[in-house]
Parts: C-alpha cells; structure tokens; sequence
C-alpha cells in the first residue's frame, strides 16, 4: 500500500520526504502547508478506511494479496472485486474526460473547480491495493488504466486551482507529475502529446515571471508549433480528451503568452522590469472577465490584446510601433477608430437616397469610461444636423483632426498609458449602440450599412479632477473610478 509516504492532508497527493526534524512539509502540488503529525495521523486513517474497504470487498479468508495461485487471484478479481470496481472506473474515467474537455491554460486563469482532488487520489490508493488480484491482461489494463484515470484527475484539478490563483509552479508540477502517469502506450500518444503542449506553455510563463524573458519567448513560440502539429493529428477525430476546440482555445492562450513574453522581453532590454508587464496581465485579467461575461466575448479577443499590448510596450520604450495624436498629457488613452458608412434620404419633394461616411472615436477602456463611444454627432446634446450636413456636426472636425494628424510614435517613458482593452470586433458592436441612437434620432431618414474599425489612435490627456481626463484639443473622458485606482492597469 502507498500510503506509507506522507501525503496531503489538503489535496491528498504525496508529500516530499520530510527532512530530520522538520516539523512541517509543503505540498508541491497545491501548495499547502502540512504540519508532519497531521500527515502522519492522516496515513494512518486512510490505512484504517483502506483495511476496512478491503475487508468488505472480500471474505475474510481472501483479503490477502499473498493468494499464491494465480488462477484464484483471477476468479477472486472477476467474480468479486471487478464487478465492484466497473462503477468506480466509469466515474473516475467520466471525471478524467470532463476535466480534459475543458482548456487548461493560465490566461485567462480558470475558475477553481468545486471538486477536491483529495478524493480521486483516495480512491486510486484503494484501487492499488487490489491491483495484484488482477492477474490476466485485461485485468490488469482495467486496473492500470483506471488509476491513471484517477490520478490524473486529481493532478489535473490541483493545476487547475493553482492557475486559477496564479500558481504556475505548482500548477506545472501537476501537469509534469501527470505526464509521468501516463504510460508510452498508443491509446494515451495524443493526450500525452497535449499535456506536453501545456507544461511547454506553463515552462514558458514559469521563466517569464523569473524574468528569464529570452527563453519565455523561445518556449511560447515551441507550444504554438506543438499546438499547431497536434491539431494537425488531431484532424476531425472526435476524441474527448484532445477535443479540437479546446487545443485551439489553448493553442490561443500560447499565442497570448508569446505576444505577453515579446512585450516583457522588450522591457527587459530596454532596462524595466519585465514583470511589469506581467503584473499588468494579472490585473487586466478581472475586466477581461467582465467583458466576457457582458459581451459575450471569446478568448479570441485575448490574442489581439496581447498583441496590442506588446505593441504599447515597444511605443513605451521608444519604438515607434503605435499611433499617438501630437500633443502633451500624462495620460494616454487608446482609441478605436471605427469607420462607418451609411445612406440617408434628402429633399422633401423630389426624395432620393445618397450616400455618406462618418468616423467615430471609442474609449478603448471599458468599462471604465462613462460613454466610451465619441458622440461625433451631437445626439445627445440636442445639436445633431441634417444628415446631408453631417461635417457640421459638434464632433465631427475634431474627430477628423485626431485621426489625420495621428502619427506612427512613441510614448514619453514618464507618462502613463491604458493599453486598449478591447478587441476591434467588440469595438464596432459598441459603436453599433451608438448608431441606434442615431437611427432613433434623425426618425428613419438615415440608415448605417456597415462599421469597421481601421486603427487603434493614443491621445493624450491631463487630469481636470479624479473623473475627468481632458485634451488640449477640447476632447474629454469621465471616468467610472477614480483614476488613482485604475493607475494599476497603466503601463
């Protein structure tokens, strides 16, 4: 029986073997710290459940494993303990394939699951104590398989509640202790093959947050091609545990990661502290949450952040790699540009139809601007003009002003910077809003085709007060928070 290492009294996995005279151990798949007596004391109740569960599955004159003939370990093991065990596997299993049909990826970081891992590593420890009883081969590979089913489990839902923490360590930990569960067998090749992708990514992210940011980008680029191969295998087979949605979610979340470590690694060479980026990720991660939760919004949406963000990270560091309306402030704030064409009816006798474009200018902060979307129009101050006269509109030329005069530039290093935290396709559904309330306005006499955002544009603002950033150019933003508490979601 294996309950003679140490285990965790939180997780149930073993415990490393304790130094002399230490008096408390930690857990390097959860995290936990145990004290030694209480993880002795706990062997020593699962031993005790453990000879009783063996004494009810089997007559007393069969409980031990010592049967020297082998043909009564196999009657044993078909005609008592198999029959047992078949609905114990087929939860175990059931288990195994809900927690490898869901992405296991840090960013976004998962939602802890409910479950305990303590619970499937008890249950492979009484599976293992019968496992010499199954003498044939099928027996034995119903015994093999069914363990692996169980730890792997637990190791997965102990990775999963440390990503969800941020814990990439003891997260890895589990993914490699995983690996090493599963055995070179064909039926296992392509969940083996994923589980490596995922320890490669979780390796990658391990090396960016002890700033070795060269090699985080080396071992994020290798996840994407492992991804990018295994997808390949995976073809349109329908295998739960290498599901082909899920690999391209987290191949997603490696494509993430490679644009986060290229962002940190320009840090790094230019003298800042990688982990500020990375630090900035983690707090983003609450309104990535939020905007998937109200919009709708797929992890897709994450990769084009990430890359946005990497691109505001070189433009912090003195590369021109964004585009910055001239002018002084000590905050920047991103702006979509969102292009939108649309055909209206002129004339009161004679009506014919005509065509024309607006551009619009959206906060790229929600949900910490009031009215994200720029109101070029003027519909809700009362002042919108005729649509044949939309150039005569409030916002209309400043809008205009903003996105020619925009330039390919770069950032003071001592001002601070809101990356967009928005995808371009989120943009162009808030400034569909928008248009509603336009179309409301002028009464049906203006229809909107079609919008498209065609850049993203940083303009910079001073403080009137704690809510309110204000351009030069008469341009202004009210904020949802005091902008002391949003300064941690600056670069």
């Amino acid at each position: 029986m294996e309950t003679v290492v140490l285990r965790c009294t939180n997780c149930g996995a073993p415990l490393p073997k304790p130094q002399q005279g230490e008096e408390w151990i930690k857990c390097e798949y959860c995290g936990s710290l145990n004290k030694i007596v209480d993880a002795t004391r706990y062997i020593e109740k699962l031993r005790g459940e453990l000879e009783k569960w063996i004494r009810e599955l089997l007559p007393s004159t069969m409980v031990s494993t010592a049967v020297a003939d082998i043909a009564a370990r196999h009657q044993i093991f078909q005609n008592l303990i198999k029959p047992k065990l078949l609905m114990t596997r087929a939860n175990i299993r059931a288990k195994y394939l809900q927690y490898l049909s869901n992405p296991v990826i840090p960013i976004p970081p998962p939602t802890p699951p409910v479950e305990e891992p303590k619970a499937f590593f008890e249950e492979t420890l009484k599976i293992q104590a019968v496992k010499d009883f199954a003498v044939s081969e099928d027996d034995s590979k119903f015994v093999r398989e069914t363990i692996i089913y169980g730890n792997t489990a637990g190791y997965l839902l102990n990775a999963l509640r440390a990503l969800s923490r941020y814990d990439v360590k003891s997260a890895l930990k589990n993914i490699d202790e995983a690996l090493s569960e599963i055995p070179d067998d064909p039926g296992f090749t392509l969940v083996k093959q994923r589980l490596s992708s995922i320890k490669t990514v979780l390796t990658s992210l391990e090396q960016l947050y002890a700033r070795n940011t060269s090699a985080a980008l080396d071992l994020a680029k290798t996840g994407m091609d492992q991804y990018a191969l295994l997808l390949e295998r995976v073809g349109s087979s329908p295998i739960p545990e290498v599901n082909r949605g899920i690999l391209e979610v987290e191949k997603m979340a490696a494509e993430s990661i490679y644009h986060l470590s290229d962002a940190a690694n320009r840090f790094f060479t230019a003298g800042r502290d990688p982990l500020e980026i990375v630090k900035w990720v983690e707090t983003y991660m609450n309104v990535f949450k939020w905007l998937r939760d109200t919009y709708k919004r797929p992890i897709q949406d994450l990769v084009e952040i990430m890359v946005n963000l990497k691109k505001l990270a070189y433009g912090k560091t003195g590369s021109p790699e964004i585009n910055v309306f001239p002018g002084g402030g000590g905050f920047y704030v991103p702006f979509h540009v969102v292009e939108c064409r649309f055909s209206f009816v002129k004339g009161i006798v004679f009506r014919k139809g005509a065509e024309s474009r607006l551009t619009v200018l959206i906060a790229s902060i929600p949900p910490y601007a009031e009215n994200p979307v720029i109101d070029v129009l003027g519909v809700y101050t009362g002042k919108t003009p005729p649509p044949e006269k939309i150039e005569e509109a409030p916002g209309y030329s400043l809008v205009k002003n903003i996105v020619s005069s925009a330039r390919a530039s770069s950032i003071p290093g001592e001002a601070r910077a809101f990356p967009p935290f928005i995808s371009s396709v989120l943009a162009e559904k808030l400034v569909d809003g928008y248009i509603e309330a336009v179309n409301n306005k002028y009464r049906g006499k203006i229809t909107f085709a079609s919008s498209q955002a065609v850049g993203i544009v940083y303009i910079p603002f001073n403080t009137l007060d704690q809510r309110t950033l204000v351009n030069l150019n008469g341009l202004s933003i009210r904020l949802t928070a005091e902008l002391n508490n949003l300064l941690k979601l600056t670069i």
